[in-house]
């Protein structure tokens, strides 16, 4: 019955105040009940006075007990509201797991102890026990600069002073979002540089990584926006208002959404050295937050403004893909800019164009830019543009324009990205050298859509490029990389630097040309005399002449290089120089002051050097056609024949636009031409050697003097050009009328010669005088024109043979020289006729063949007695 009486004991406490506080009282001081004496009468005295004083303060100040209770319950509320206020200093995640609190004023003596000690065994060293599912955190900034911060996760100090793996800048836990282990610790010097911590955000840091960042002494001096954009990307929001030795605390996400992050700032206030230390403690669940894929929440985070309207991007109509417009801008004044659609992306004030790399990346369905970016890779490294280029999605189209100068610190690494995206060309970029492209992440092949320009070699800005194109919906992958103006030429840049006077040479848009010789086509021939024939080249004092005879004896199919030689005046030596640029041999010679001199003395020497059967020999300020060898090659076998003839020359003098046209028609003349010609070694050693003072002290064209005689083998079409003649002589104005009238140059290569096996001396008289019995009698009555400003000789029909023959009894040859006017051929006063064979000339006029034929030439016979002469 003894519980049941503690049972009724209870109860009667509860009923009388006096037994609630005897029950309450210590065991000490006994308990109240009948019988216990003096003792237990004071003790009731004491407890009972005590009762009846604090009911009446009670009464007195609260009205009651249960307005006091009231007041009691009203107090804890606000205590608990402020509590919480005090702790959460966060926000809950969507869930309400993430719980964060201040821990810099706890009174745990054995935590910090533990934290400085490092004793990772108790759970309180983060902050404290969290729930099932949630991982607890104890953080801790630096103090100042020598303080280092704390990271713990899960019960266990990772970072720290003690571990020796803090230091300025970001403190940075890494833990794998998956598994919820930690995978890293990584500390970024943000006050040098921002560049590490892109690089390791962008290529190391997977999806859903998280991170729980603690600051260091400053961080934001080189945190760059694009750094800033990455910690968005894991959540934060306030990193914007970061400012110079702030306090910052970050716990995040990879692709968590922006403003779901653990984010704490302390600002550095006025007459401080460094912000005071954040210290937050406290549960966060794995994910974080709500997610995204990173790489759409950093498309979200860059805002792209639109600049101005441009119809159609330039394009004269809309296209079925997009339309596009790049362009360079111009030297370093005029801003670069990128047309999409219409709609200006980049250009000045808009979007951060300006020098170097301007990208722009659209997304390969919509084509909508989904990306745009400045990479100035003249005053930074390029691995913010590798590490951006490595991170865009299959398919992506990349638009890329240069302005200024892109070269400087533009790195092998960044170079194999835009490779990778169809470039064929960026690796020649050299100083402010301009390139646009567009390509595409995955392309397999080269991209069609790329062009450079490339500085002059002494710094000059480049061309500008200004290009509108339509981008089709799917781009075109080729499979060999585009001509696009090739590689800087190093060499040429550098005579260019070295040597004045060649200004179309050494031109901007030239000056990276490629000298290379030109392959052979027809590789049956490659065993041909002439490809073995060696080639004296005889400058004169014009500079950019002898560059021209070069770059034109280089581009000859089947040229061997090391077989031609150019003759240096010793006062000239950037002529050698020249010479060895284009990889041709030089031999000096003292300096004379008459051209005739130095060609003399050229000859003499180079055959002195040489045992060829035959040398071909170009005079000054010639521009050779693709088809000179090619010419002479087909020429040699007849030449080889026949000792009657010297030579062949690629030149003729009566070759102009109305007097020449028969590509096909080679033909045998008295005179040596010159200029461009293939010499017999024979004919040198037994008419020239020792005796070129005496048979050719006059320029070719004035004829030289042979003892023996011989012809030439000329083409009807001339296979050479000779630039205009200038000369301050009066007795040179013959010249004008020589090289100054329009001329006929055959320009492509491979004209066949259809006469070429009838040009020896007996089988070409023959087909000579057949031509000229089938020949039509030539209309003399059209010559009453050759003294009409206004009228020109006309022919009753094309494709015909026509011989006028006429009277040559004076010893001026008026006669000859009024026809060769009136047809508009060569006759000066004082000098000799260009192109005779026999006293007989052959021309190409308007579509027909022309034979003049003077009475004193063995030709004459043929004409008919009903034909009439011409007095």
């Amino acid at each position: 019955m003894d519980h049941i009486e503690i049972a009724m004991d209870d109860i009667e406490i509860a009923m009388d105040p006096i037994k609630i506080f005897d029950f309450m009282l210590p065991q000490k001081w006994g308990r109240v009940t009948k019988g216990s004496g003096n003792v237990g009468l004071l003790q009731l005295t004491f407890v009972t006075g005590m009762w009846r004083k604090s009911k009446r303060f009670v009464t007195a100040n609260f009205g009651g007990w249960k307005p006091l209770a009231i007041w009691i319950l009203i107090a804890l509320g606000i205590s608990f509201l402020l509590l919480r206020i005090n702790q959460k200093d966060s926000k809950d995640d969507l869930n309400g797991n993430l719980r964060v609190w201040d821990a810099s004023g706890r009174r745990d003596k054995a935590i910090h102890k533990e934290i400085q000690t490092h004793i990772p065994e108790a759970d309180s060293v983060c902050g404290t026990s969290c729930l099932s599912g949630q991982k607890s955190f104890y953080v801790k900034t630096g103090s100042g600069k020598d303080v280092g911060p704390t990271i713990c996760y899960e019960g266990k100090i990772y970072m720290s002073d003690k571990e020796k793996n803090v230091g300025r800048g970001l403190n940075m836990l890494v833990i794998d979002g998956d598994t919820h282990n930690v995978r890293d610790m990584k500390t970024f010097d943000t006050y040098t540089s921002d560049q590490s911590f892109r690089q390791y955000a962008q290529m190391e840091m997977k999806e859903k990584t998280v991170v729980i960042i603690a600051s260091f002494d400053e961080i934001s001096f080189s945190l760059r926006d694009e750094a800033k954009t990455w910690l968005k990307v894991m959540g934060a929001s306030q990193i914007d208002k970061v400012a110079f030795r702030d306090s910052y605390v970050l716990i995040g996400q990879r692709g968590l959404k922006q403003g779901h992050a653990v984010e704490f700032i302390n600002p550095m206030k006025e007459n401080e050295e460094y912000a005071a230390p954040l210290e937050k403690k406290g549960c966060f669940p794995i994910p974080v937050g709500p997610l995204e894929d990173s790489s759409k929440l950093l498309g979200s985070l860059k805002e792209i403004k639109m600049g101005s309207e441009l119809q159609n991007c330039g394009l004269e109509t809309a296209c079925e893909g997009t339309t596009i417009q790049v362009f360079t801008g111009d030297t370093d004044s005029v801003m670069p800019h990128v047309c999409v659609g219409e709609k200006m992306v980049m250009e000045k004030d808009v979007n951060n164009a300006g020098r170097g790399f301007n990208v722009v990346v659209l997304d390969n369905e919509s084509r909508i830019p989904k990306f745009v970016n400045r990479f100035d890779t003249y005053a930074a490294d390029s691995i913010d543009m590798e590490e951006f280029l490595k991170g865009l999605h299959e398919g992506d189209i990349v638009i890329a324009v240069i302005n200024d100068d892109a070269s400087k610190q533009l790195k092998q690494g960044a170079i194999k990205e835009m490779n990778s995206l169809g470039s064929s060309a960026i690796q020649n970029l050299g100083f402010r050298d301009i390139w646009y492209f567009i390509g595409q992440k995955g392309i397999k092949g080269y991209s069609e859509f790329e062009e450079i320009s490339f500085a002059s070699y002494d710094g000059e800005w480049p061309k500008q490029i200004k290009k509108s194109l339509c981008l089709p919906r799917k781009l075109r992958s080729l499979k060999v990389a585009p001509k696009l103006g090739g590689k800087r030429n190093l060499e040429k840049r550098e005579f260019c630097k070295l040597n004045d006077g060649y200004s179309e040479f050494c031109d901007t848009q030239r000056v990276d040309d490629k000298l290379e010789p030109a392959p052979l086509e027809d590789k049956g021939t490659e065993n041909d005399e002439i490809y073995k024939t060696p080639i004296l080249i005889i400058p004169g004092l014009d500079h950019n002449a002898l560059a021209r005879t070069l770059e034109t004896t280089l581009i000859q199919p089947g040229i061997k290089p090391e077989l031609v030689t150019v003759a240096v005046d010793e006062q000239t030596p950037d002529h050698g120089q020249l010479a060895t640029l284009f990889k041709f041999q030089n031999i000096s010679l003292a300096s004379v002051a008459r051209y005739e001199d130095k060609m003399n003395s050229a000859i003499e020497k180079f055959f002195s050097q040489t045992n060829s059967k035959y040398v071909i020999v170009i005079e000054e300020e010639i521009v050779l056609t693709p088809d000179f060898l090619h010419f002479l090659s087909q020429c040699l076998p007849a030449l080889e024949a026949d000792d009657s003839l010297f030579g062949v020359s690629a030149f003729n003098y009566n070759g102009f636009e109305t007097t020449s046209g028969d590509k096909t028609r080679v033909n045998r003349m008295e005179d040596f031409p010159g200029l461009a010609f293939l010499l017999k070694r024979s004919v040198y050693e037994l008419q020239m050697k020792s005796k070129m003072d005496k048979c050719c002290q006059q320029r070719s064209w004035d004829s030289w003097t042979l003892k023996q005689s011989g012809e030439m083998l000329v083409p009807d079409v001339s296979r050479v050009f000779r630039l205009p003649y200038q000369s301050a002589s009066d007795d040179d104005s013959y010249l004008e009328n020589l090289f100054y009238q329009p001329r006929l140059t055959i320009t492509e290569y491979g004209a066949k010669i259809k006469n070429v096996n009838s040009l020896k001396s007996s089988s070409y008289e023959d087909e000579l005088k057949k031509e000229i019995k089938a020949s039509k009698p030539f209309p003399l009555k059209e010559l009453e024109k050759c003294s009409s400003k206004t009228e020109t000789v006309e022919l009753p029909s094309k494709g015909s043979t026509f011989t006028l023959y006429f009277s040559d009894k004076d010893k001026d040859r008026k006669v000859f020289r009024k026809l060769c006017k009136c047809f508009e051929l060569y006759s000066s006063a004082g000098k000799p006729l260009k192109g005779l064979h026999k006293n007989s000339l052959r021309f190409y006029y308007k579509e027909n063949t022309i034979f003049l034929i003077a009475s004193t030439s063995p030709y004459f016979e043929i004409k008919s007695e009903d034909v009439a002469v011409y007095e």
